[in-house]
């Protein structure tokens, strides 16, 4: 019989939301009918000159919330390091440092740009600074795709577990809309309903075989992982049915399983939040889910939790979370 994986701790950096712009655009992050929403990194600016040699301002943030994962899952960094634990990231963009660079190099060529920047400008470099940082020698991956790229990164993790190449994996969703992203996001959006927002975001998710959390002493009430898989916009009837019993795990009921789906740009659905965080969107939904028990949620519940792309795949993740508090 395998064993269960369960998701240890959840955190997220989320860019605050500003009022809606009336008419016109004006420079920075608003344009026309919709906003485009940056974290603050003035903390990685603040440390910029000491921390540049080997942090961009992904990577920075990265090993400041790997802290943060930790602290909530009760683990401490010895206890992460070694072949036991995996690194994977998924975003739809991916590090704007890339396409940058390229800009420079097709510009100026190779004497026109910085060494040290061009060794950072590559999708995994935040995947590969914090795993030497931490000392994770487990598999260790960047995923760049569609706006299911953070469910996707968490659909590689759970296979990690379960085909035993690791005991637990760190799941990290994150975009990055510096320019030259940043005009592509725009020049997108500004097709979307009107009142749409588009935001940056950074999501961790730590997903652990359940017997090595129980060696701790930290399983109980935790979420399970009931399943995973892929699917597709639109899908009819049998299709739903699959997926609702590929990701049940041992529930007799799948009706009872409650879905959470992220929307894409342009496919607004009744009930659906207004911001999108593309690729960051399937894990921030888990994480709301984990850390905030004013949704209402009583007792024993299970979760259908997704992300579909403006392509229409999709990744849909079985949840079962227990021992909710009420809210206050």
């Amino acid at each position: 019989m395998k064993d269960s994986v369960i998701v240890s701790a959840a955190c997220a950096d989320v860019a605050p939301g500003g009022p809606l712009p009336a008419t016109g655009q004006t420079a920075g992050a608003t344009f026309g009918s919709f906003n485009v929403n940056f974290l603050d990194h003035s903390e990685f600016e603040t440390h910029r000159k000491a921390e540049r040699g080997r942090h961009t301002k992904v990577s920075y943030r990265l090993c400041q919330m790997v802290d943060r994962l930790l602290a909530d899952a009760g683990l401490t960094r010895d206890q992460i390091s070694g072949p036991s634990t995996a690194l994977i990231s998924g975003s739809n963009y991916g590090c704007s440092q890339v396409f940058e660079m390229h800009r420079r190099l097709r510009k100026h060529g190779p004497r026109g740009i910085d060494a040290v920047r061009f060794a950072q400008a590559t999708h995994n470099y935040p995947v590969s600074a914090c795993a030497i940082e931490y000392g994770l020698m487990g598999p260790c991956l960047a995923v760049v795709s569609t706006e299911t790229a953070g469910m996707d990164a968490l659909h590689c993790a759970y296979d990690w577990i379960t085909d035993e190449r690791c005991d637990r994996a760190i799941v990290v969703g994150f975009e990055d809309f510096s320019s030259p992203t940043g005009e592509h996001v725009c020049a997108r959006a500004k097709d979307a309903p009107a009142g749409h927002a588009v935001s940056e975001a950074m999501v961790m998710v730590m997903l652990e075989r359940q017997s090595t959390a129980q060696a701790r002493g930290a399983a109980d009430g935790k979420p399970v992982i009931t399943g995973i898989t892929t699917t597709y916009s639109g899908a009819d009837a049998a299709e739903a049915e699959r997926v609702r019993s590929k990701i049940a795990g041992d529930a007799l009921d799948t009706d009872k399983i409650s879905s959470l789906t992220t929307h894409r740009m342009g496919q607004r659905a009744v009930g659906t939040k207004d911001t999108d965080y593309l690729g960051a969107g399937g894990l921030l939904e888990i994480a709301h889910l984990l850390n905030s028990p004013n949704k209402g949620q009583q007792g024993q519940q299970h979760w259908q939790v997704g992300a579909l792309s403006q392509g229409g795949s999709g990744v849909m993740a079985g949840i079962k979370v227990t021992q909710l508090e009420p809210a206050l």
